[in-house]
């Protein structure tokens, strides 16, 4: 099985979500900030509310902010290369 990711409908889809890259971006960046702002928090949410929980919600939030940053600045970087 193969997949065709140059065809023209996967490039539209690709520059019509490409608009939201700035938007993702700032997203992103402002949820990072917002992990390293609270990381001195994070060991009394652990004897609040249970160490796993507090932990697996860091993994997760730092996961979605860095695939956004990262999809951001991959989309940015495209446009950039497809301008010159």
């Amino acid at each position: 099985m193969s997949f065709d990711t140059d065809s023209p409908a996967h490039r539209r889809g690709r520059a019509e979500s490409a608009q939201w890259a700035p938007v993702a971006l700032i997203v992103g960046l402002g949820m990072l900030v917002a992990a390293f702002d609270t990381l001195d928090r994070i060991p009394g949410w652990g004897e609040d509310y249970g160490a796993v929980l507090v932990y697996l919600a860091f993994f997760l939030w730092m996961s979605i902010a860095g695939r956004l940053t990262w999809w951001a600045l991959d989309a940015l970087a495209d446009h950039v290369r497809k301008r010159r």
